[in-house]
């Protein structure tokens, strides 16, 4: 299951959001937010425009203004950030298949997608977004990924 990038920027800017709502005001500006995440402004707008209509974020207008948490992080979990933003969510295109009358297939798929959402329901924002917690990278195992390793000269 691969989420759509509109799904993976809301869930990073919820993580940031839960990061900053401890701190006074706990706003985030999104163009310093899309700056720093290397995104695109304009797609980072339209999934905070997103997050606003879903009511997990409000949005604050003015000079001091951005966007902030409409609930606390405890009460959010990833599955419902999922569940939301993902509009299409399924794995096979069953509909347009020749053996759909005669496949039991879509009901494994099915049982599968409840199993990733069951256990995305079991997580808070809160618990993706504490800092220091080292992230499980499979991609840096891989032959052909760029080596992050800072080596020392001597």
């Amino acid at each position: 299951m691969q989420l759509t990038q509109h799904t993976d920027f809301g869930l990073r800017l919820l993580i940031m959001l839960a990061r900053v709502s401890g701190d006074e005001g706990g706003s985030l500006g999104l163009p310093a937010f899309s700056a720093q995440q290397g995104l695109s402004y304009h797609h980072v707008a339209k999934v905070a425009q997103a997050l606003v209509a879903a009511g997990f974020a409000i949005s604050h207008r003015g000079r001091s203004g951005g966007i902030t948490l409409a609930r606390p992080a405890e009460q959010i979990t990833v599955g419902e950030v999922v569940r939301t933003l993902e509009k299409a969510m399924r794995l096979a295109d069953c509909a347009t298949c020749a053996l759909r009358t005669d496949c039991a297939l879509s009901s494994v798929l099915a049982e599968a997608l409840e199993a990733f959402l069951g256990v995305l329901d079991r997580y808070t924002l809160a618990d993706v977004a504490r800092e220091g917690v080292p992230a499980f990278a499979p991609w840096a195992a891989l032959p052909s990924a760029p080596s992050c390793a800072v080596s020392d000269p001597s």
